[in-house]
């Protein structure tokens, strides 16, 4: 039975429709500033207030919290709330955000005046936890897979964690400074905001991140299989593909595969770099050069292959395979600084091995490995920036997002798995 185009078009606008309605019915930003200006409702917050406030967070030894919201008032206003403290309060409790970060879980609020700042102090039980070893974490600020997101608002936020203790982790856009992580000017907040911290150095480091992988892992390995096993078979098809195709391989020559390839990266890697210097005034856009360090990576891959192949053996294809990888990120990092996007890096890898896997195939065994290693890759890379959600829903439909790169794998591995059984049969 032949599937209508017509049919086609109708379930793209349906899930087209659907993701415009998860996104127009979402919340607006969750604010961390619970009582500081708003810029989504276009009010004040506190009564009489004349600029966004500020929030600092302090994490005790138990994992419990301060809240210390100040919030600068006009001189009149802060006469008459030192002169009416039921004033003060009422403007306080009027000025709640109806989203903010703590919602819920405020306790012993306490409004004071201090010069013309209006000083809202309030407790949050339970923000850190410890995790392994003498390591602490505040996981209170990572969302999951809902589809919320978090409003700043406040004009300077900093979490403290507490004295003695230094931050050990990278926090996401945030200025971490010993025991402290602050966010201000034009720092997004982001949707995932783990902190931790502990006894500090090398040690201290990885046993925070060793919390953070505990925490996120069992999320990350759901999400990975869900979101990535079709793409994973997608990507084995592949494989099988490139092994019992013969395409070309009576055409082209390996020093003509090399030029090809080498040709191929090189103008990838300028064209993507043009694009992320246009697509941004603030320095080099991420996402082009990640892309254009997989073009630099594949024609090293394609230029060091021909002229070392013949001496590495399978064995060493794959570490060259995986090498020019690394190298990719290792580009991409100078360039775009943290994170190096793991998902390029991930489907760069599956292309990568399509050379070994040409190689294996042309000396007339089955590469059962190889083409497993590659349909892993779409599972790593959904797992890796787990937890995934596509306009609200789940990591299926995110996994369906990244169909284009199975479709990369294709047409950038087959060349690849050419020049290896070129590299097999001895012939240039």
């Amino acid at each position: 039975m032949r599937t209508s185009p017509l049919a086609i078009v109708a379930l793209l606008c349906l899930v087209t429709l659907a993701g415009i309605a998860a996104v127009a019915g979402a919340p607006p930003p969750t604010q961390l500033c619970g009582v500081c200006s708003s810029d989504v409702t276009d009010e004040a917050g506190i009564d009489g207030a004349t600029g966004a406030g500020t929030l600092d967070i302090y994490v005790d030894e138990r994992g419990d919290s301060l809240w210390r919201a100040r919030v600068p008032v006009d001189s009149s206003t802060a006469e008459r709330y030192r002169a009416n403290e039921s004033a003060l309060e009422a403007a306080v409790d009027d000025a709640w955000a109806p989203y903010h970060a703590a919602e819920g879980d405020v306790g012993a609020v306490e409004s004071t005046l201090d010069g013309e700042t209006v000083v809202v102090e309030y407790a949050v039980d339970d923000l850190a936890r410890q995790g392994v070893g003498d390591a602490w974490i505040v996981d209170y600020f990572a969302l999951g897979a809902s589809n919320a997101r978090y409003g700043r608002t406040a004009e300077r936020v900093t979490i403290h964690a507490p004295e003695g203790t230094e931050i050990t982790n990278r926090v996401p856009d945030a200025a971490v400074d010993e025991n402290t992580a602050t966010w201000t000017d034009d720092a997004e907040f982001d949707r995932q905001t783990y902190v931790t911290y502990g006894s500090g150095g090398v040690l201290g480091a990885a046993a925070g991140y060793a919390t953070i992988g505990l925490e996120v892992g069992p999320t990350a390995l759901e999400h990975g299989v869900r979101g990535g096993a079709a793409l994973g078979l997608l990507v084995g098809l592949v494989g099988v593909a490139v092994c019992r195709t013969d395409l070309g391989i009576a055409v082209f020559d390996a020093a003509t595969l090399e030029r090809l390839i080498a040709a191929v990266g090189v103008v990838g890697a300028v064209g993507f770099l043009v694009v992320g210097v246009v697509a941004t005034d603030a320095g080099l856009a991420s996402g082009p050069v990640a892309l254009a360090s997989l073009g630099v990576g594949y024609a090293l891959l394609g230029s060091g292959a021909r002229r070392l192949g013949r001496r590495l053996e399978t064995r060493g294809l794959v570490g060259l395979s995986l090498l020019a990888t690394l190298v990719a990120g290792g580009i991409a990092l100078p360039l775009a600084g943290p994170p190096v996007y793991a998902i390029p890096l991930c489907f760069g890898a599956a292309t990568a091995l399509c050379l070994p896997i040409g190689y294996v195939a042309e000396r007339g065994r089955f590469p059962v490995a190889l083409v497993a290693g590659a349909a892993v890759a779409p599972i790593a890379a959904i797992a890796s920036v787990a937890p995934v959600s596509a306009f609200g829903y789940g990591p299926a439909l995110y996994g369906l997002l990244l169909l284009p790169w199975v479709a990369a794998v294709a047409a950038f591995g087959y060349p690849l798995a050419l020049l290896g059984r070129r590299l097999a049969l001895g012939a240039d």
